[in-house]
């Protein structure tokens, strides 16, 4: 009788979670990334950008934002984002990294740096790359956003939306990606500072379009 009565509690239990898992979530509302702001800290827009159609699917995205923006000195700087409202087993946020070495692009130095935020009593930890590809090279930081985190692993990333979905049933989430074109003859450290610049002014408006 203890085995069937244990059973039956397994399989219930193992039912409500799945009942609890397939639910539709509440996502605390957003602002779709058409309205993000065109003024950063210094950073003005200078252009918005799409991804080609064709690799839409792709992406997978509900909603992302491709743009240029420039500083006082006409510095470049390329904002990337992409919010997921919902992602399922085996689906994920891409990898820049996976994407950039699939498009051809080879890592010549990467590594993690904090990042500041504006408050400046607090840092997130984020991925820092260059890469090359027929001799142009680019600075590229890289993060996730994951209810209200900063995350630079993929591991991690995964392991807090499985985690989430578990208490919270949310599987939104959202890739931050900045790129600053390296100038030929530069060791890249100038770039590098200009995509920090560009990452931490952002990181203050993100929370609008990416739910914590």
């Amino acid at each position: 009788m203890s085995r069937v009565l244990t059973l039956t509690c397994c399989l219930l239990a193992s039912f409500g979670l799945r009942l609890w898992l397939v639910s539709t979530p509440s996502v605390p509302p957003r602002e779709p990334f058409r309205g993000f702001p065109r003024h950063i800290g210094q950073w003005e827009f200078a252009s918005d950008g799409s991804v080609p159609e064709r690799l839409e699917p792709v992406l997978g995205a509900d909603d992302y934002l491709l743009r240029t923006y420039r500083d006082p000195s006409g510095k470049v700087a390329e904002l990337f984002t992409a919010y997921y409202a919902m992602q399922y087993a085996g689906e994920s946020m891409h990898s820049p990294k996976n994407c950039m070495a699939g498009a051809g692009w080879e890592p010549i130095r990467k590594g993690r740096l904090a990042l500041a935020l504006s408050n400046a009593s607090q840092t997130a930890t984020v991925n820092s790359y260059v890469i090359e590809r027929d001799g142009q090279r680019f600075v590229m930081l890289y993060w996730y956003q994951v209810h209200g985190r900063v995350v630079a692993s993929e591991y991690w990333m995964k392991a807090y939306l499985v985690w989430d979905a578990v208490w919270t049933r949310r599987r939104d989430g959202a890739l931050v990606r900045v790129t600053v074109p390296i100038r030929p003859g530069s060791d890249g450290k100038q770039e590098l500072d200009t995509a920090v610049d560009l990452g931490r002014s952002s990181m203050s408006f993100l929370p609008q379009f990416i739910p914590s």
